[in-house]
């Protein structure tokens, strides 16, 4: 699934890196331009009291997109995408597109309901586990299947999202190439790390907004960090300098426009391990920076797997 795929920051090669720790922060990155973790869409007790699959097919996984692919033309999900993409010039950037990453995780819930999975963060994060396991024995082809398919479901969501003629636009443009794509991620890890950035995002996170020690309210002070690093992020990294931005610079305008055209070309890439290694070393200075605890938060991922 193609927030999952986001995912591939877990590829990371990086030394100081481990799976684990890559796999937490992907967790943290999806989209490859986000930082913030959306709210879960609400639990329900659908599969609840039932043993989850034990595996998948691939062929499955495939069934999962062309749903959501459904859903995201014809369904729930594109009449609130089209709530999303009213907002512009009304609701900030950041606002909308946590809206649209928490409509897609919403989608994906209640798909992999119908396959036996529970319609949680668990559920997405097993049904990933299955779906690559499944991979790791397919043939070439369906796992190149698979990729497009979603990275074309990421690419609709943000079209809608964002009312943007991108399907379009890419048809006649063609994919962005490989090395392109190495070059743009590497000078947006090299910007996220410069020390104004890293600075400015320690300054705004330096004051707790949680009044208790409870789980809810530092659940409450990482989301408004992850907030604080998102804006950071498109503020700073892509959108800084107007006319001589990173979006600018790399070609595709100024902006809002410019930095979701940006995303979308960016999508035919986002499993590369070299660029998986840049983002992921960049995002753990940020995180860093903003007081998140990476050692705790891994601790939490693991509990979870285990309960």
């Amino acid at each position: 699934p193609l927030l999952s795929q986001a995912a591939a920051a877990s590829k990371m090669s990086r030394g100081k890196v481990t799976h684990s720790s890559g796999a937490l922060i992907a967790k943290h990155t999806r989209f490859l331009s986000t930082a913030a973790s959306p709210p879960p869409p609400t639990q329900t007790m659908a599969n609840a009291n039932s043993p989850p699959p034990e595996k998948i097919a691939p062929e499955a996984g495939l069934g999962a997109q062309d749903a959501m692919k459904l859903f995201i033309q014809h369904g729930v999900g594109r009449r609130k995408l089209n709530e999303i993409a009213a907002e512009k010039g009304t609701t900030p950037l950041v606002d909308r597109w946590q809206k649209m990453v928490a409509t897609y995780i919403e989608t994906q819930c209640h798909v992999i309901t119908l396959l036996g999975y529970t319609p949680d963060e668990r559920g997405i994060g097993l049904y990933t586990q299955h779906l690559q396991q499944a991979l790791a024995s397919a043939s070439p082809e369906v796992q190149d299947m698979l990729r497009i398919a979603g990275r074309d479901t990421y690419r609709m969501v943000l079209a809608n999202a964002f009312d943007l003629p991108l399907m379009e636009e890419q048809e006649s443009k063609g994919e962005m190439s490989i090395v392109d794509a190495r070059n743009v991620m590497h000078k947006v890890s090299l910007r996220m790390q410069a020390p104004e950035v890293l600075e400015k995002v320690a300054k705004i996170c330096s004051t707790s907004v949680a009044m208790t020690d409870s789980p809810e309210a530092q659940q409450i002070d990482m989301a408004r960090k992850h907030t604080v690093i998102q804006q950071v992020m498109v503020d700073d990294v892509y959108l800084s300098g107007g006319s001589s931005s990173l979006v600018s610079e790399c070609g595709f305008g100024e902006g809002e426009d410019g930095y979701v055209k940006l995303q979308f070309q960016l999508a035919e890439h986002q499993g590369d391990p070299l660029i998986s290694q840049y983002v992921g070393a960049a995002m753990m200075k940020l995180m860093e920076s903003a007081g998140i605890d990476l050692a705790a938060l891994q601790q939490q991922a693991q509990a979870q797997g285990q309960a």
